[in-house]
């Protein structure tokens, strides 16, 4: 068959990679989002380990299935910092090695505390996971990991990009979330909108 000489031009791609093997809270929360920029296509993976390094290799492995040129498309590494000191001195050391297409998303402890701030101000150090979601547990009474929250998170976007700069404001280690600068920086949005 004959193409005419058109040409399919090629979407970009935003890959968005999490930690550990059977992770789906990320997954299933960022499911609601697209791209910012309508050339970008989402991609989203577990990168099946948890140390920052090897997530890293594993990420750079997967995403060759996407056709990835470093040039154009974009990585979204999702960390916990897990309130492990060793692990953020790791994160910290190997950013500025990273190439300019591959971005670190560290929360701390968890991913968690990025639902916490649609609810809260905080910025109390939390020990473990299982603290931090004691506390969110105040707001999303049935909270487990792995199910969809969407409904209950969408009109509270505003207020965890506040509260999560607010953290970042003062400095804090933990509790702290980058995820709000995958909004304010215009990687991604609501499929809705």
């Amino acid at each position: 068959m004959k193409n005419n000489g058109f040409k399919f031009k090629r979407k970009k791609v935003i890959v968005f990679a999490f930690e550990g093997k059977n992770n789906r809270t990320e997954s299933i929360y960022f499911s609601h989002f697209r791209p910012y920029n309508e050339d970008y296509v989402l991609k989203l993976f577990s990168t099946g380990v948890t140390d920052p390094l090897k997530m890293i290799e594993s990420t750079k492995a997967k995403r060759k299935i996407y056709d990835y040129n470093a040039k154009e498309d974009k990585t979204y590494i999702f960390m916990d910092g897990d309130n492990n000191k060793n692990k953020i001195k790791t994160i910290k050391t190997i950013l500025p090695a990273l190439g300019k297409d591959i971005t670190i998303i560290v929360s701390n402890p968890t991913f968690e505390l990025w639902f916490l701030n649609h609810f809260c101000k905080t910025t109390k150090s939390y020990f473990n996971g299982e603290e931090l979601i004691d506390d969110l547990k105040k707001y999303i009474p049935d909270y487990s990991k792995n199910k969809d929250y969407h409904l209950i998170l969408s009109n509270l976007q505003k207020s965890a990009i506040q509260n999560s700069k607010f953290q970042q404001e003062h400095n804090n280690e933990n509790p702290s979330s980058d995820v709000w600068k995958l909004f304010e920086f215009g990687v991604i949005k609501y499929r809705n909108n």
